[in-house]
């Protein structure tokens, strides 16, 4: 009996502990598309703007559509 109990504390305690992000730390992240620059796209200034705006987390990439004829962009 005494077993189960424990067995049943400790769930209860394991699972307060999840909920308040205790030993479980979720990182959350999301994608987002936003127009830093108009005609020059350049992959090392995309990325530090984005962080800066952002947080560390994030990463932005040069996207170029073939619809909009940019120079100096990475596909």
């Amino acid at each position: 009996m005494k077993t189960i109990i424990s067995v049943l504390i400790l769930v209860l305690v394991l699972s307060i502990g999840i909920e308040n992000e205790g030993p479980v730390k979720v990182i959350e992240a999301r994608s987002c598309e936003e127009k830093l620059y108009e005609n020059d796209c350049q992959e090392n200034k995309c990325n530090a703007d984005c962080q800066r705006k952002h947080g560390n987390l994030a990463s932005g990439m040069c996207n170029v559509t073939p619809s909009t004829p940019h120079t100096n962009n990475k596909i």
